[in-house]
């Protein structure tokens, strides 16, 4: 028997998710815009071929040119992953050997590939949606509950659409409390002088204060006297009287299905009961305009005196960059930190609440002043003691020394790859495995790349600073090239190989071969 509803975190299977998380950003952009596109091929028809799956992938947004070796390469993988299901159509004519290769490229996704990517999309579009406050959401509660019990008795085939329903009602609630409670917190914890997050926050916080009283007090006894007329007739006897309706195929289906739906109607009620979540949730709005209150306070307190330790350092760094030239920003940076004091235009009145004396040149007299930074926000609860700023010299001086070993390796790609004018493949026999690993993935595209009025196709190469340009040859003509790893057979190709940036001499390379 299958783990229950609640406990689904026990079945995890990190192979099914690895494509999602892998760290290089091209094989995994590539890798799910696979599994996007066959998830809408999936609705069109019960196989895709090579040629369905990369015009569907340029529908969905994706750009990037991927050979058919690529792409298949990209299918093995997510085969292995669970995630897509190679088939051959054994009912496909046999017109010759390109049919009989055709029928066997068409893939489609698993049973398990459609949800994970059903999920992985619904997860990336809640993350990122505005906070919601549905109006009215009790009475759409109230009408799925009347419409269980009336289709119960009249049209039972009507039932398990109505069970859905509760579904997306308990999914509505639960997002709606979440986003309420998640704007409490930030209240709470962040700097409220970000004009973004507490104008945001603010608006939801009242928002829901302004739907308590005329949303739950109106609506809130219907729905409990909707929920106790459907636990009058019974939850397990309407849901085993969906069932029949629900087109389960599979018999032994059935009890999970029961149980998951008598679970959905116990969880309904159990929002709605008297210690439920509605009413914890309503008796949190007297804490929210309470938090409201202080939040409007330490903003009131932090714009008058200054913020936190994180917007002092922000407003430092703005005015290090309006600096003119670095003389001017070390006198700014010198200034904040107490260097030497800063000079003020104009000397405050003599009621006037600042917290450390002053420098000030605005006449005659000068006033002394301690710069600093402050420790800790002067307004609102302080959590201990302030973090440290890290540390990122070495980080930045070992991704300095990264950055420069691979100029150097594209440097030195490119010298072994210009030609001085055009030559044949077999000019590049005995290329280091490197540069032949470069030069091969540019003119593989550069010659899929070929327009048809001028005979030429062009490529940068990725890994060095060249541009491949290639044009057919004799038509039918295949050459062996001996490489270090072996012998390669080729066809008949003209390639050009000319540095891409501005001032680069193109070096000559012997006739007899590239080292």
């Amino acid at each position: 028997m299958p783990n229950p509803p609640r406990l689904w975190w026990q079945d995890i299977d990190p192979v099914v998710w690895r494509c999602f998380g892998q760290s290089e950003d091209l094989a995994r952009e590539r890798n799910t815009a696979v599994l996007a596109a066959l998830e809408e091929l999936a609705t069109r028809a019960p196989m895709s071929t090579l040629a369905d799956i990369t015009a569907q992938m340029r529908e969905i947004g994706f750009r990037d040119q991927s050979s058919d070796l690529e792409l298949r390469a990209v299918l093995d993988y997510l085969t292995g992953a669970l995630l897509v299901e190679p088939f051959r159509d054994y009912a496909a004519l046999n017109a010759g050997l390109d049919a009989v290769v055709r029928r066997q490229e068409a893939w489609a996704l698993t049973k398990i590939g459609r949800a994970v990517v059903a999920a992985v999309r619904t997860a990336v579009v809640d993350s990122r949606r505005a906070l919601q406050l549905p109006s009215r959401l009790l009475d759409s509660v109230e009408r799925t509950v009347r419409d269980l019990t009336e289709h119960a008795a009249s049209d039972a085939g009507l039932l398990p659409t109505d069970l859905d329903d509760v579904r997306t009602r308990l999914e509505e609630m639960q997002r709606v409390t979440a986003d309420f409670y998640a704007a409490l917190a930030q209240m709470v914890q962040s700097d409220v002088t970000d004009d973004l997050l507490f104008g945001e926050n603010r608006d939801r916080v009242i928002e829901a204060l302004r739907q308590f009283p005329r949303e739950y007090g109106r609506a809130l006894r219907r729905v409990e006297a909707a929920l106790a007329d459907l636990e009058s007739s019974g939850h397990r006897t309407l849901v085993e009287t969906a069932v029949g309706h629900a087109g389960l195929l599979d018999a032994r289906d059935q009890q999970d299905w029961i149980d998951e739906r008598v679970r959905r109607l116990a969880d309904l009620a159990a929002w709605f009961a008297p210690a439920g979540s509605v009413q914890r949730l309503i008796s949190s709005a007297a804490g929210a305009v309470h938090t409201l209150l202080v939040a409007i306070d330490r903003r009131y307190t932090a714009l008058r005196r200054g913020s936190d330790l994180a917007a002092d350092f922000r407003e430092l760094a703005y005015s290090l960059f309006a600096q003119p030239d670095d003389d001017a920003a070390r006198r700014v940076y010198a200034a904040a930190f107490g260097h030497w004091p800063a000079v003020h235009a104009v000397v405050g009145t003599a009621e006037e609440d600042v917290a450390h004396a002053t420098v000030a040149g605005g006449g005659t007299s000068r006033h002394q002043v301690e710069v600093i930074l402050r420790e800790h926000e002067r307004a609102g609860r302080v959590s201990g003691r302030p973090r440290k700023v890290p540390d990122s010299g070495a980080a930045r001086a070992a991704a300095l020394q990264k950055a420069a070993a691979t100029a150097d390796n594209r440097r030195r790609f490119a010298e072994l790859l210009v030609t001085d004018g055009e030559v044949p493949l077999t000019y590049f026999a005995g290329l280091e495995t490197g540069a032949l690993v470069i030069l091969l993935g540019a003119v593989e595209v550069a010659r899929n790349a070929i327009d048809p009025t001028t005979g030429h196709g062009e490529a940068h190469a990725e890994g060095a600073s060249v541009v491949v340009r290639v044009r057919l040859g004799r038509p039918g003509t295949r050459t062996p090239i001996r490489f270090p790893e072996g012998v390669l057979v080729a066809p008949d190709l003209l390639v050009t190989v000319t540095p891409a940036e501005a001032g680069h001499e193109p070096v000559t390379v012997s006739q007899e071969g590239a080292a």
